[in-house]
C-alpha cells in the first residue's frame, strides 16, 4: 500500500475590500503549480474568495472581479446627484450604521451554492466578530447551521462602520479583521500542517502567525488600491500581480518589484547588467564620494534580488508598469523607453572623468534620478543616450 506523504495543506486568505482581485492571481498560480488545499481560512473578501475557489470557480470569480464596480458592491448615489440627494445618504449611512450592502448579498446569492461548498473536497473556515462583545467567532463550514453559510460569508465581510453589520438570528456580527484579519491559527485548528498565506494589508488586526507551520507568505510589493474602490482596472492589475508574486514565491521568476524571468538567458542577462552597474558605479564613486547616495536610494528600495534591485528601483521611479511579465533585457528596455534622457546626459561629465565640485554634488542631491543614470549607463555602455532615442 503506497502511503501518501503529502501534508495538509491549508490557503490563508487575509481581508483586504477590493484589494481581494489580487488573491484571484494567486489562485491561478497556485492551480498552474499544482498546489492544491484541503483547507482554505479566510477573513473578510478572503472567506467570499475562499469560497468560490473552495467550490472551483475560478473563472466565475475572475469574471466577476474583472467586472464589478463599487455600486456593485454597496448602494452608492449617482456621481452626478445633486447635493441634497448626497446628503439624504450620508444621513442613511450614519443613522443605520454604514451602507447597504444589497448588491453584495445578491452577488452571493447568486454564485455561491451552500449543498455543493458543503460537498467540496476543499474545507472552508472563516473569521466574524459578534458586534456587542467583539468576540471572535471562528467558523469552520461544517459548525455553521445550515442555510446560513451566505450569512456568515456577508458577515465576515461587513467593513464596519463604512459598511452596515450583518445580523443573523438577532445577532449583529462586523467583519472578522476586527479580531483575526489572517487566520492562520484557524487552519491550524482544522488541521493544516503546512500553509500558503496571502496578506492584503487590509485594515483590521493581522495577528502574528504562531502555528510554527511551514509557511508562504505572499504579499503584493505594491499597493493595491483603496479597500472600498472596485474598479475593473485595478482588478486587472491585482491579478496579475497576484499571479507574479505567486510564481516568484515559489521560485519560478525573480525580481520583486518586476517578474523577472528565472530563466538562463534572462540570469545571464542579469548577471551582466549587474556586473556593468558595479563597475559604472565604482568609477564614479572612487572620484567622486558624494555620489554614494544612490546606495542609500537603493536602500532604501529594499528590493532582496541584488542583481536586478538597481533596475528594478530606477524602473519604479520612472513609472515602468509592474504588471507584465518581463527578461531583464525587455524591462532594461521598458526602462530606455520611459527615461528622461535629456535630464540623465546632465550626468555624463560625471562618467566622462570631466565633472567638478558642482556636478558631484547635484548627484548627492538627486540620488534616484542619479541612480537611473546609473542603470542607464549599465545597460547603454558607451552609447551615447541621444543616440538610444532614434
Amino acid at each position: 500500500m503506497v502511503q501518501n506523504n503529502t501534508p495538509v495543506r491549508a490557503l490563508v486568505l487575509a481581508g483586504g475590500g477590493a484589494r481581494g482581485s489580487y488573491q484571484v492571481g494567486v489562485w491561478r498560480a497556485l492551480t498552474e503549480l499544482g498546489w492544491r488545499p484541503r483547507i482554505i481560512t479566510g477573513t473578510s473578501v478572503g472567506s467570499l474568495n475562499g469560497a468560490m475557489f473552495a467550490l472551483d470557480l475560478y473563472e466565475t470569480a475572475r469574471d466577476m472581479w474583472l467586472t464589478i464596480r463599487s455600486q456593485d458592491v454597496m448602494e452608492l448615489p449617482a456621481e452626478d446627484a445633486p447635493l441634497s440627494e448626497l446628503h439624504a445618504f450620508l444621513k442613511d449611512a450614519v443613522t443605520q450604521g454604514g451602507m447597504d450592502v444589497t448588491p453584495l448579498e445578491a452577488i452571493v446569492e447568486r454564485v455561491l451554492d451552500e449543498d455543493k461548498l458543503r460537498k467540496s473536497p476543499i474545507r472552508l473556515g472563516l473569521v466574524t466578530v459578534e458586534q456587542k462583545t467583539l468576540k471572535a467567532r471562528e467558523l469552520p463550514l461544517e459548525e455553521i447551521p445550515e442555510g446560513k453559510v451566505k450569512d456568515y460569508l456577508l458577515a465576515s465581510a461587513a467593513c464596519f462602520p463604512a459598511l452596515r453589520a450583518h445580523t443573523i438570528d438577532g445577532v449583529s456580527y462586523l467583519d472578522g479583521g476586527y479580531r483575526d484579519n489572517m487566520p492562520t491559527a484557524l487552519a491550524q485548528k482544522m488541521g493544516a500542517e503546512e500553509l500558503v498565506c496571502v496578506d492584503l494589508e487590509g485594515v483590521g488586526i493581522t495577528r502574528p502567525n504562531r502555528t510554527g507551520l511551514p509557511t508562504t507568505l505572499i504579499r503584493s510589493y505594491w499597493e493595491l488600491g483603496d479597500i472600498l474602490h472596485f474598479e475593473p482596472a485595478t482588478a486587472r492589475r491585482n491579478i496579475e500581480l497576484g499571479y507574479h508574486d505567486t510564481l516568484r514565491a515559489f521560485g519560478r521568476l525573480r525580481g520583486c518589484a518586476y517578474a523577472v524571468d528565472s530563466g538562463a538567458e534572462s540570469g545571464a542577462d542579469a548577471a551582466a547588467f549587474h556586473a556593468a552597474f558595479e563597475a559604472v558605479q565604482k568609477d564614479v564613486r572612487e572620484k567622486h564620494p558624494s555620489t554614494l547616495t544612490a546606495d542609500a536610494a537603493l536602500l532604501l528600495a529594499k528590493l532582496s534580488d541584488a542583481e536586478l534591485a538597481p533596475l528594478e528601483a530606477a524602473a519604479e521611479d520612472v513609472g515602468v508598469d509592474p504588471a507584465p511579465y518581463y527578461t531583464t533585457r525587455t524591462l532594461g528596455e521598458a526602462f530606455l523607453a520611459k527615461c528622461d534622457f535629456e535630464r540623465l546626459r546632465s550626468f555624463e561629465p560625471l562618467f566622462e572623468g570631466e565633472a567638478g565640485p558642482a556636478q558631484a554634488a547635484r548627484a548627492a542631491l538627486l540620488p534616484n534620478t542619479f541612480l537611473q543614470a546609473l542603470v542607464c549607463r549599465a545597460l547603454t555602455g558607451r552609447v551615447p543616450p541621444e543616440e538610444m532615442e532614434t
